[in-house]
C-alpha cells in the first residue's frame, strides 16, 4: 500500500522525535516562561479549555497546563506526543492527546477557549476561518514563531555560502506579516509582542564539519575547510554569541464568525 503525504510527514517526525527531544531538553532559554508571563499578563491565561495545535514535543505544554483547566495537545507525531506526555507526568500533569494531520483535525467538533500555536509550520492565514469555527465566543488565538536569530559564527557560514539558507526554516517577518494581514481583512482583533533573547554558546568545529559538508556543491569543500580553519584558528571549540526574536500574535475573532 502507498503511504499518503501525511502518513510520510508523521513518519518523519517519529524518527526526528528523539533527537528533537534531546535539542529541547539542551535549550538553557526561558521561551516557554516568558511566553506564559505574556499570556497571564494579557489575561489570554489562565482558561478553560486550551489546544496547543501542532504541539511537538511538548515544550510548552507544563505552561499550558498550569493555565488551563483541560489541555488538548495536537500532532501528527505519535511520537512527539509520547514526548510531551513525558514532560506533562514529570511535572504532575496530565492533557489529552491527538495524534491527527490538519487536514483532519480542522474539520473535527472541540470548541476551545485558547488555541496556541508555536512555528506550526503546517498552518497558513488561509486556515483563520478554520482556526475560528475552532474557538468558543470570545475564543483567542495565538500564534508565534521565531522572526529573528543572529548567530556570530554560523551567520558568517551563511554569508559565505548563501544557497545553505534554502536547507534552514525562514526566519524572517513575512509569516506573521501575512496572519497580520489576514486577521485584519477578517477584522480579528490583534495583540502581539516580541520576546527578544541575547546569550553565549560553545560551538564545536566537529559539528560544523559534519553537519554543512554534506549540503554544499562539490566546489565549495574547500573553501569551507579555509573558513572553518580561519574561525576556530587550532580550537575545537569556541564561543558564539547569538540572539533569538519571537513574535507572539494573539487574534480574537469578531462576534459571529464562523467557518466559510
Amino acid at each position: 500500500m502507498t503511504r499518503t503525504d501525511d502518513q510520510e510527514t508523521a513518519a518523519a517526525w517519529d524518527d526526528f522525535a528523539p533527537e528533537y527531544y534531546a535539542m529541547q531538553q539542551a535549550d538553557p532559554l526561558p521561551l516557554a516562561q516568558r511566553m506564559g508571563d505574556w499570556l497571564q499578563a494579557e489575561k489570554i491565561l489562565p482558561a478553560g479549555r486550551v489546544l496547543d495545535l501542532g504541539s511537538g514535543a511538548g515544550r510548552f505544554a507544563p505552561m499550558l497546563a498550569r493555565g488551563a483547566m483541560h489541555l488538548t495537545l495536537m500532532d501528527i507525531s505519535s511520537q512527539m506526543l509520547a514526548y510531551a506526555q513525558k514532560e506533562l507526568a514529570r511535572a504532575g500533569q496530565t492533557a489529552e492527546t491527538i495524534s491527527a494531520p490538519w487536514s483532519t483535525f480542522a474539520h473535527q467538533s472541540g470548541v476551545y477557549d485558547v488555541i496556541f500555536s508555536h512555528m506550526a509550520t503546517f498552518l497558513t492565514p488561509a486556515d483563520l476561518s478554520i482556526i475560528g469555527a475552532l474557538l468558543a465566543p470570545g475564543g483567542i488565538f495565538v500564534y508565534s514563531r521565531v522572526t529573528g536569530r543572529t548567530d556570530s559564527i554560523f551567520d558568517q557560514v551563511l554569508a559565505a555560502f548563501p544557497p545553505l539558507r534554502q536547507h534552514y526554516v525562514d526566519e524572517s517577518r513575512t509569516p506573521i506579516s501575512l496572519w497580520q494581514e489576514k486577521s485584519r481583512q477578517a477584522q480579528w482583533t490583534q495583540r502581539q509582542t516580541l520576546l527578544t533573547f541575547h546569550y553565549t554558546e560553545p560551538i564545536d568545529r566537529d559539528y560544523l564539519a559534519e553537519e554543512i559538508p554534506p549540503l554544499l556543491a562539490a566546489s565549495d569543500q574547500a573553501a569551507f575547510g579555509q573558513l572553518l580553519k580561519r574561525l576556530f584558528g587550532g580550537q575545537e571549540t569556541i564561543t558564539t554569541t547569538k540572539s533569538l526574536a519571537v513574535t507572539v500574535l494573539a487574534l480574537t475573532a469578531p462576534a459571529g464568525h464562523r467557518r466559510s
